[in-house]
């Protein structure tokens, strides 16, 4: 969803039990009104708005304001692309992902691959997508438990490898994608030496069973999809390894999540579901663009200043000089209660937002790194969670809530289902 971060392969913090009911359902009047946000931080913070931070990794300014992470996102010439690793990033001669990229060589490569994630492209897809969504629901058909946050990656894999070009794989591609992006350790002693080393192999499984059979068959017949622009382009093989495990990242192993929290939310409130199940397909995904408001799957992006750059919050102005690392903290921006109104950590449909700002904030991010996938996102999750909740569902198991502390990041495991009526 977003190609500013993707989960790295670093340690995450230990599951924990999802708090129950999280403050849900919330009624004010007549509103429809969901739950209150389910992934909660102990260091959660709404102000100040603008923090200068001093830590043993450095220091950086975490900014908490709407208008200010706006202008640093929009800043294109000013603040280059600082988070997951890019600055440590060494490639040799190979080119740069558009993880990477700004200035030039990135408003090139995003125009070239901008008419992939079109609407009408978009669109295109909607048939696979129901296709698929309504294969993927047949495991309810029995009464037997389902663990929705595999089936969701399973739906998030069929749509990207659909848009990137990887179609062309053998059986486990939703497998060997979720072992690359796994977070956390392989575990102590000799085994976990061995299961680190074989992690460490999993780009080049990757590439040997899936990247690479799709470039062969794009190489002969150019189709419609990212891999084949690359190709056009003169990227390598191993180039177009790299954009295939970034675009990978950023439409499967997000969307996953999204996909996840969403559903979370509309079980815990009957109204909220009712309302999502009773309206059209366009104020279902306003529904779930304010559910990615309050969630934001990537909760920090990260910028380096090249130039001085001055933020404004209100009254309370900062210069940054040349060299800054920022800290855009979306979890805090997204919930500013000045820009997005009352109980801003609630999920409230048809929320009054300022011109020019949509509904989910800046989830999806700002400027030249805005994720061109934001449309696709929510059309693959509202096809999949309007057939999944139109069940008589029971929760077997609640869902498991991880932290990825390197992007700050929720991760939903376990969350087991099973459909009523199957039984």
């Amino acid at each position: 969803m977003s190609t500013d971060r993707m989960a790295p392969d670093v340690p995450a913090s230990p599951a924990v039990a999802a708090p129950e009911g999280a403050g849900c359902p919330v009624r004010t009047g007549t509103a429809v009104r969901g739950c209150h946000r389910k992934a909660v931080r102990a260091d959660d913070a709404a102000r100040p708005a603008f923090e200068h931070r001093v830590t043993a990794a450095g220091e950086r300014w975490v900014v908490r304001s709407f208008a200010a992470a706006r202008t640093v996102l929009r800043a294109e010439d000013a603040a280059l692309q600082a988070g997951f690793g890019a600055e440590d990033q060494q490639l040799g001669d190979l080119r740069r992902p558009i993880l990477y990229l700004d200035g030039p060589d990135h408003r090139a490569q995003r125009s070239a691959t901008a008419r992939y994630f079109a609407p009408k492209v978009t669109e295109g897809y909607r048939s696979m997508m129901e296709t698929f969504a309504d294969r993927l629901l047949t495991g309810f058909d029995a009464g037997r438990p389902v663990d929705l946050t595999r089936l969701s990656l399973q739906m998030a894999v069929r749509v990207a490898g659909q848009v990137i070009g990887l179609t062309d794989s053998p059986p486990g591609l939703t497998r060997r994608l979720e072992g690359l992006f796994r977070t956390g350790d392989a575990g102590p002693g000799p085994v976990g030496a061995v299961l680190g080393r074989l992690r460490r192999l999993n780009p080049m499984v990757f590439f040997a069973l899936d990247v690479k059979p799709a470039i062969r068959a794009r190489r002969k017949y150019p189709r419609e999809d990212v891999i084949s622009e690359l190709i056009k382009r003169g990227f390598s093989d191993l180039e177009i390894l790299t954009e295939a495990l970034t675009f990978g990242a950023a439409g499967m192993a997000t969307t996953r999540e999204f996909i996840s929290v969403a559903a979370w939310h509309l079980l815990d409130d009957d109204g909220l579901r009712a309302h999502y199940l009773a309206a059209d397909a366009t104020e279902r995904q306003a529904v779930l663009a304010e559910i990615l408001r309050v969630e934001p799957v990537v909760g920090h992006l990260y910028r380096r200043t090249t130039e001085p750059l001055t933020l404004t919050d209100g009254d309370e102005t900062v210069e940054l000089p040349a060299g800054t690392l920022v800290d855009l903290d979306l979890r805090a921006v997204n919930a500013e209660a000045a820009l997005v109104g009352a109980d801003p950590l609630v999920v409230a449909p048809g929320r009054e937002l300022p011109r020019g700002v949509g509904p989910s904030v800046l989830s999806f991010g700002d400027g030249h790194h805005r994720c061109p996938g934001n449309a696709i996102a929510l059309l693959e999750s509202d096809i999949l969670l309007s057939r999944l909740l139109a069940r008589d569902l029971e929760v077997v198991q609640p869902p498991q809530l991880h932290w990825n502390d390197f992007i700050e990041s929720y991760e939903i495991r376990d969350f087991v289902l099973r459909d009523r009526a199957g039984r």
